[in-house]
């Protein structure tokens, strides 16, 4: 049991793939937000690099010189295509191995071993971070590998016999701890890059819902001014009903009179019920698609108790309820109009949600491995059954779908107090 909790836990932690990190890093407002830091940051090296200059100048060190004016270049370089082409990922993969080329040669060039070289080698150190704060965990990481490659030629080849004498723990332990940097690096980076997705997950997921909210209170808007306009007809003629039918009653024509009734009650039909529990959420979806199935040509038989208040979150029963009416009754459209029903029932014991769907179904219904239904669309989703199935097991419960005959058959049971 320890060991699933691990691996999954492990799931959680690394559930992001490389193409969702490099999707992240080549969006838009990402690439604005890193192009302004970058070109801070370079901004930031170039007056440093300027500034060294000036003491290597004075000090008659022309080999240091050389080596910033050549970063310097670079650095102006970078800020010019930077400025032009706003894309950090490049600026960053090129300016390292420029970066890292020039300090290779710096390296193994240089004579006076009197001016150490101690500095380069921690600003190498700390190149990672740099690299993955800038262009994003995997595109840090390529950029990276430049100065990983650096600290291996240098100091674990031949090569190491034209460097400064360092000491042997830099020589034996640095392209180690290079390596151990840069794993510390990009796993920092993606947990930043992790908790920026889920952030713009859920903030996709909240305008998502008050988009659909606002749909639901545009559609019920609708359905209360169609009530209200018919309403206010029968109300103006309700008395021509009336004298028409006391008219029956006075000469004592009672079949008429009751078929007249019945008619006026199949009238009065039209006017679409408005509530059928205390909960607004669960009401307003009762409401919207009963009003769907009434232009079908059918009648919605609802059985809804939920009160107003209870322990599930607003986006869940949402999620739940709006996505089993709507799987029913998009079903309805290839049953024969005389055939056509929906049987709802929802309700709340004060520990349980039960919500039931029952209706005609046209097709014989083919059901995958984990028992959802595979749809039928030109374009096969089957993420309303699956939202379903999630919503039920994030609650503790389950969620159930089945065909009987012709009849098709929705069941969740959750765990909600």
């Amino acid at each position: 049991m320890k060991i699933k909790f691990s691996m999954d836990n492990l799931r959680y932690r690394f559930r992001y793939s490389i193409k969702d990190l490099i999707r992240f890093e080549w969006a838009d407002d990402v690439r604005e937000q890193k192009t302004r830091t970058m070109m801070i940051i370079l901004i930031g090296f170039l007056i440093y690099t300027i500034v060294t200059f000036i003491p290597c100048i004075l000090h008659k060190y022309y080999h240091g010189a050389v080596t910033n004016i050549s970063i310097g270049i670079i650095f102006v370089a970078l800020i010019i295509y930077l400025w032009k082409s706003k894309n950090h990922v490049v600026t960053t993969i090129v300016g390292i191995f420029a970066l890292t080329a020039v300090l290779f040669f710096h390296f193994i060039m240089e004579t006076n071993w009197e001016i150490g070289m101690d500095a380069f080698w921690l600003f190498i150190l700390i190149m990672p971070f740099i690299n993955d704060f800038i262009a994003g965990a995997v595109y840090g990481t390529i950029a990276s590998f430049w100065g990983l490659l650096l600290s291996f030629s240098l100091l674990n080849t031949p090569l190491s016999g034209y460097l400064q004498p360092y000491g042997k723990n830099m020589m034996d332990w640095f392209t180690i701890i290079y390596a151990v940097v840069m794993m510390a690096a990009v796993i920092a980076e993606y947990e930043l890059t992790a908790s920026e997705l889920d952030r713009k997950a859920a903030d996709e997921k909240v305008a998502y819902f008050l988009q659909e909210r606002t749909n639901r209170l545009r559609e019920q808007l609708s359905i209360y001014e169609s009530n209200e306009q018919t309403i206010r007809k029968y109300k103006h003629d309700i008395r021509h009903y009336n004298r028409v039918l006391a008219g029956f009653i006075h000469n004592q024509e009672y079949e008429q009179a009751a078929a007249y009734l019945s008619e006026f009650d199949s009238m009065l039909e039209k006017v679409t019920a408005v509530s059928f529990c205390e909960n607004n959420i669960v009401n307003e979806l009762l409401s919207i698609y009963a009003s769907r199935c009434q232009k079908m040509g059918f009648k919605l038989r609802v059985k809804a108790i939920v009160p107003n208040l209870f322990p599930m979150e607003e986006m869940d029963i949402t999620s739940l309820v709006a996505n089993a009416l709507e799987n029913a009754v998009e079903a309805q459209t290839l049953v024969e109009p005389e055939k056509r029903a929906l049987q709802v029932e929802i309700i709340y014991d004060g520990r349980k949600l039960k919500l039931m769907t029952k209706n005609p179904c046209a097709i014989n219904t083919k059901f995958n491995e984990k028992g959802l239904p595979v749809s039928t669309r030109m374009v096969q989703s089957g993420i309303g059954t699956a939202q379903i199935k999630s919503v039920a097991e994030k609650y503790g419960g389950v969620a159930s779908f089945t065909q009987e005959g012709d009849t098709f058959l929705v069941k969740a049971v959750m765990t909600c107090i």
